[in-house]
């Protein structure tokens, strides 16, 4: 009974690829925007307290 295999059993196969270099290109990017964007609030806020001065 070794040799027999079912059909569904040969077409239920998956194969997963995974990119690595883009999962880190991306998380790379989100995190430059993140600081950037607090950076860059912080910057705007002490520029509007001293133009109102």
């Amino acid at each position: 009974m070794r040799g027999c295999k079912n059909h569904m059993e040969e077409e239920s196969k998956v194969f997963v690829s995974v990119d690595v270099t883009k999962i880190v290109k991306y998380c790379c990017v989100a995190s430059v925007l993140i600081v950037g964007t607090i950076f860059g609030s912080s910057v705007l806020k002490k520029y509007v307290e001293k133009k109102d001065c």
